[in-house]
């Protein structure tokens, strides 16, 4: 798979780990609304579902990035409409993600753009939230031809 070829290249290997630290940072940041005392409860109260989707999409997201990169230093290879295309399917699941509360006593970004009621439904439904963004995030890979030998 061309993914794999390209993350044992150190720099994109090393790109991904940072893009996942950052956005991880990022993120959990949001969910403790600044107050950096209270990422240890965050971490305590998170249900073990969620972490793990949580995990699995920042190492997307991370990887999802690299690749990215690596394709558009790749200008015969990725046409500019493929590139746009990718952009924004990996965007739209970054963003879907940060309206989502992965603990059920944090508050996400959702809390400030959408009303009460909305903001319920993101919680109760977190979780298909969470794999709807995964996905977004393969097909993006896909899109791009990561999976392509």
């Amino acid at each position: 798979m061309k993914i794999l070829k390209v993350l044992r290249k150190s720099n994109y290997l090393a790109l991904a780990i940072i893009s996942s630290l950052t956005m991880s940072g990022i993120y959990i940041y949001t969910q403790v609304l600044g107050i950096i005392q209270n990422i240890d409860l965050w971490l305590t109260i998170i249900p073990w579902y969620n972490a793990i989707l949580f995990i699995v999409f920042a190492a997307l997201f991370g990887i999802t990035l690299s690749f990215q990169v690596y394709n558009w230093r790749q200008p015969k290879v990725c046409p500019a409409n493929a590139k746009i295309k990718g952009v924004g399917a990996s965007s739209g699941a970054t963003f879907g993600l940060f309206m989502v509360a992965q603990c059920p006593a944090c508050a996400s970004l959702g809390v400030l753009l959408l009303p009460a009621s909305a903001v319920g439904i993101l919680t109760q439904f977190g979780w298909l939230i969470n794999l709807t963004a995964i996905g977004l995030l393969l097909f993006t890979i896909n899109y791009l031809g990561g999976f392509r030998k």
